[in-house]
């Protein structure tokens, strides 16, 4: 029979261990996160991000939450309409990371920017029933290709950037282009007729091809309007030095596991 000393003394002795076990675990949580970044997010940019069922998911929320576990880091989703939206809210403080964005000189003057974790090939596309032959041919660049766009209407992403060539075309024929904010805006344009090109992700276009009932009417071209790597947009002061190297050696350390997943994306909508 336990006395009420030894009784007492045996309480005592749980709730102490009930008090450690809660430090452990809270202690814990504090080490494998020690800070919470806003990452900018769309909720219909498949297969890169959507939501479903109150979660986030895609190929970008893959790798942003791989990389930020690794380097220690929690993910606060912040939904945004639009590029060019997205650097706004960067640039006012109200978003940390930026996936999936090409460096320029005049974004490097309020951002910082990762090391490239993946290729970024963006494709025009164009309605079945276009026929014309430089469509064809996958080494036309330059002046030489967008001579063949003169008097088209070319439909791009609101805020993004295509590279030199493009952004001269765009200077020399600004009633050429116009911008959305969904790959589905841009996709519908083409099927009503009221554009002749988009310029799209390679698999955001495979995707919406084989999942969004376009097959019957749309194809990428053999034209690549823009190939290079993308960075993490990262705004300043969000991460010390030491925080920001860690997030670099994070993808440094994941490259295998990175590609894999994306060479699984590729596979899934028949890039492979």
């Amino acid at each position: 029979m336990i006395n009420p000393a030894e009784k007492r003394q045996t309480s005592g002795t749980f709730y102490c261990i009930f008090l450690m076990s809660l430090f452990v675990i809270f202690c814990t949580k504090l080490v494998a996160c020690e800070k919470s970044l806003k990452v900018s997010v769309s909720s219909d940019w498949p297969p890169y991000s959507s939501k479903s069922e109150g979660a986030y998911h895609g190929l970008e929320i893959q790798l942003i939450e791989l990389i930020t576990r690794e380097a220690g880091f929690c993910v606060q989703y912040v939904v945004l309409p639009s590029s060019s939206r997205t650097f706004k809210e960067l640039q006012e403080g109200n978003v940390d990371i930026v996936p999936a964005a090409s460096f320029t000189q005049s974004r490097r003057k309020y951002a910082e920017f990762s090391l490239p974790y993946r290729q970024e090939v963006m494709l025009l596309f164009a309605h079945k029933r276009n026929a014309l032959p430089f469509l064809s041919n996958g080494k036309l660049k330059g002046n030489a290709l967008y001579s063949n766009l003169q008097n088209n209407i070319v439909a791009v992403s609101r805020g993004s950037v295509y590279g030199q060539s493009f952004s001269v075309f765009r200077n020399n024929c600004p009633d050429c282009v116009i911008e959305t904010n969904l790959a589905r805006e841009r996709f519908n344009l083409v099927l009503k007729k009221r554009v002749e090109y988009v310029v799209e992700d390679n698999l955001t276009g495979a995707f919406l091809i084989q999942k969004g009932n376009y097959a019957e009417h749309i194809q990428p071209t053999a034209i690549s309007v823009y190939n290079n790597p993308v960075h993490y947009m990262i705004r300043p002061g969000s991460l010390t030095e030491q925080q920001l190297q860690r997030f670099n050696l994070a993808i440094i350390k994941n490259r295998d596991i990175i590609e894999q997943i994306i060479d699984d994306y590729h596979v899934l909508y028949n890039l492979k």
